[in-house]
């Protein structure tokens, strides 16, 4: 299975375009765009949310202490 990529998450901020069509629609075209990346970029994205999640559910233990 190969994956082209169409995307880069550079372009993502050079053409804003991108953005505000994930903003308008974020279920159908945030997905798009996530297919159209490298598969080292979707790792990154991955990897982000992950590193996210965790913290988040560090905040969260914190706080409730």
């Amino acid at each position: 299975m190969e994956n082209k990529a169409t995307h880069t998450l550079k372009s993502l901020f050079q053409d804003p375009k991108h953005l505000t069509g994930i903003m308008q629609d974020p279920g159908k075209k945030s997905l798009e765009f996530y297919k159209g990346l490298s598969v080292k970029e979707q790792q990154y994205i991955i990897f982000a949310a992950a590193a996210g999640l965790i913290a988040y559910g560090v905040y969260i233990g914190v706080k409730d202490k």
